[in-house]
């Protein structure tokens, strides 16, 4: 959030707080805020929302979906749309709709701090009143998860960790718990993956990130091409590339997208791995809004702050596992917990300034362009 941002509080008299108390949809359910009790009807009366966002495949979309009308009683006739993309063609759409004042979905949500910058200074997304925030607050500023309310939020983050292919020749019994580990190893030489910065914003704001914490980035680069690496793009690629022991150590990858190609090919939970650094995680968020000109701005609304409720939160652990919520006490479900990072036991690396950040892009990668080109 911006250093100068400051939430505005409203004083009230206690009885009208005690009057106007969190009413529960059932026991065991977020409670309902006020803010999301008047958005209700309004969003049965629109009927639907559609929602362009890069990070939530369709098993999560089904399950977010079904939930979401459960938990506000929408009605089986209420229509939650879903227009996956990758980041930059979500960006991209985004940006064209904006300039047209005509939209084809009402939400959007992608990890695009310099996205959501430039169109929140162009007026694009409507003011929110979320009155599931409040429960987020408090680590997502300890963590540094960029958003800037009321323009957007920021439900969930991630960050890359290490992955290896146990099964791989020399790869046996590594382990990884910071990146001198993988570095300083002559025995993966030829083993290792290394992210292309040059085709994500993610991989460059990780890099950027370890850059303003301190990291000797470029040193890093050295010893990385050193090992005569392979340079991937996509997570779900790089692990295929691990799966087959063409490379068989990714340094940033997802224990999701990990998790997802088990569950198709099972043997592999044998030979995948994954750990954490303790040098830190660059952790930044996914950022979400409404726009301005929505079909369905209520509904809309009233889904951004489902995505803030415990009830969203499991769903996107259960599924996607590598995306985290900044929700105060929140456990996720046994079933993915030990797949899931303890951001009480793991550093993290805020970014100082998002939107420094992504002006940094270009020099360094074309720092890293002479390295690994």
């Amino acid at each position: 959030m911006k250093r100068n941002l400051k939430t505005r509080l409203c004083c009230i008299p206690l009885a009208v707080v005690l009057a106007a108390a969190f009413v529960a949809p059932a026991s065991g359910m977020t409670p309902i805020s006020p803010q999301e009790k008047k958005l209700i009807p309004l969003a049965k009366k629109e009927g639907a929302v559609t929602f362009l966002q890069t990070s939530f495949n369709n098993p999560t979309i089904r399950r977010m979906r079904a939930a979401f009308i459960k938990h506000y009683g929408l009605g089986g006739g209420f229509k939650l749309n879903s227009i996956q993309k990758g980041t930059g063609p979500t960006v991209s759409q985004a940006r064209q709709e904006i300039r047209a004042n005509k939209f084809s979905f009402d939400a959007v949500a992608v990890a695009s701090a310099g996205f959501f910058i430039g169109a929140a200074r162009a007026g694009a997304f409507l003011p929110l009143d979320s009155g599931q925030l409040k429960n987020h607050e408090e680590n997502a500023k300890a963590r540094g998860v960029f958003y800037d309310y009321p323009h957007f939020i920021a439900p969930f983050s991630y960050t890359f960790q290490p992955v290896w292919n146990s099964g791989c020749p020399g790869v046996g019994d590594l382990k990884v718990n910071s990146y001198s580990d993988i570095l300083d190893n002559p025995k993966l030489k030829g083993k290792l993956i290394v992210s292309d910065v040059t085709k994500s914003t993610s991989y460059s704001l990780t890099t950027i990130g370890l850059m303003e914490n301190g990291f000797d980035v470029h040193g890093m680069w050295k010893k990385m091409k050193a090992l005569d690496p392979l340079v991937g793009f996509r997570t779900s690629a790089k692990l295929q590339l691990m799966a087959n022991c063409e490379g068989a150590v990714d340094m940033w990858n997802l224990t999701g997208r990990m998790i997802q190609i088990i569950r198709k090919k099972p043997d592999l939970a044998k030979v995948l791995r994954w750990g954490t650094y303790k040098d830190g995680h660059v952790l930044f968020g996914m950022q979400a809004g409404v726009v301005k000109g929505a079909a369905n701005p209520n509904a809309a609304k009233l889904l951004m702050d489902f995505l803030l409720t415990k009830e969203a939160v499991d769903i996107v652990a259960e599924e996607e596992i590598s995306f985290y919520s900044m929700l105060k006490g929140y456990k996720p479900p046994a079933s993915v917990k030990k797949y899931m990072m303890d951001f009480n036991k793991v550093k993290t690396l805020p970014i100082k300034d998002q939107t420094a950040a992504a002006k940094k892009f270009k020099k360094m990668r074309k720092e890293w362009q002479k390295v690994f080109r």
